[in-house]
């Protein structure tokens, strides 16, 4: 157990810290990580949106200070997002967990391909103004909260793609959806809180101490290393953990 603990540890502090870098939590490929590991995923999601508070939450401060966020576009996403977040947290809680499992492949195969095709678009933020913009960012937060709650994600690979149709600075990109996928990854995990029963408090503060490492690893990493560097880092990473849950799921391991 205590071997398992250190490993929790170690790859919660390494791919926290990656995805520091990009501006989004690292859940998203944790939770099937904890869950292949013995985690129940109710669990693991719950543990996915804590590590995403204390990991971003550094990150996110460290991006203020140097203005890389675009807070009223941000905050347009975030206060839906932040609503719909227990909605999904408790559908979550009550579906299947192979539904679920399924539904995250999806959003893997979603995140990976956007990732891939990530362009720097001219800036359109004048859509998001007026009542049309307003039902659009609206829109976007909703559901981007909802997914984040049902899949311990936090949001961030939702919002991230979509930024990158508004803004062309990539920094101001990653530390704008941070700032969403802070907050709506808190809303989620509180909503878990409150669901969850038999929760084990250890692996939690394991898990939040490798978030805390990981977002002063990531923003100390960020002025060192190159965007495209780190993306590809990344795109492997989701693509190795989209196989490996597709193999868990009809029966295979590797």
């Amino acid at each position: 157990m205590t071997i398992l603990y250190i490993f929790i540890l170690f790859i919660t502090w390494l791919l926290s810290a990656l995805f520091a870098i990009a501006g989004v939590g690292a859940a998203n490929t944790l939770i099937p990580v904890y869950y292949s590991l013995g985690i129940p995923f109710s669990i693991a999601a719950a543990a996915g949106l804590l590590l995403n508070v204390f990991s971003l939450s550094s990150s996110t401060a460290n991006n203020g200070r140097k203005k890389r966020i675009n807070w009223k576009l941000g905050t347009m996403f975030l206060i839906p997002a932040v609503i719909m977040a227990p909605v999904g947290a408790y559908i979550g809680i009550h579906t299947p967990k192979h539904i679920l499992l399924w539904i995250f492949v999806a959003f893997l195969a979603y995140t990976l391909y956007n990732l891939i095709k990530m362009k720097k678009a001219v800036n359109e933020e004048s859509k998001f103004k007026g009542v049309k913009g307003l039902y659009l960012g609206i829109s976007v937060g909703a559901l981007a909260g909802f997914l984040g709650g049902l899949l311990g994600v936090g949001g961030g690979m939702i919002i991230l793609p979509v930024l990158t149709f508004i803004e062309t600075d990539f920094k101001k990109i990653s530390g704008t959806a941070g700032y969403i996928a802070l907050f709506s990854s808190a809303s989620g995990f509180l909503s878990y809180l409150s669901l969850l029963h038999g929760v084990n408090y250890l692996l939690w503060i394991i898990v939040l101490v490798g978030g805390i490492l990981g977002g002063f690893t990531g923003s100390f990493l960020m002025n060192k290393f190159k965007s495209s560097t780190v993306k590809g880092i990344i795109i492997v990473i989701i693509t190795f953990v989209m196989i490996k849950v597709v193999l868990t799921l009809i029966g295979l391991k590797f």
